[in-house]
């Protein structure tokens, strides 16, 4: 996957990396206020799905498979 995103793409991109992550936020907040941890835990997914999206309006492309699961790794 070489193709750059275009400027809408990214723009798109980022508002979903924002609504992931007051997603997570609210979710974390949530799962404090009543002791829910199983919330936590989709919080905390939320979180991770919004660092992904901020990834891919960071790099102006679409993350490939190895990317996600080992980002470390990929290059």
């Amino acid at each position: 996957m070489s193709g750059k995103l275009g400027s809408i793409n990214r723009a798109v991109a980022a508002m979903l990396a924002l609504i992931w992550a007051c997603a997570g936020i609210a979710g974390l907040v949530a799962a404090y206020a009543y002791g829910r941890w199983l919330l936590a835990l989709a919080a905390l997914f939320a979180l991770s799905y919004a660092a992904l999206w901020t990834r891919v309006v960071a790099r102006a492309r679409l993350l490939t498979w190895k990317e996600i699961a080992a980002p470390w790794l990929a290059r």
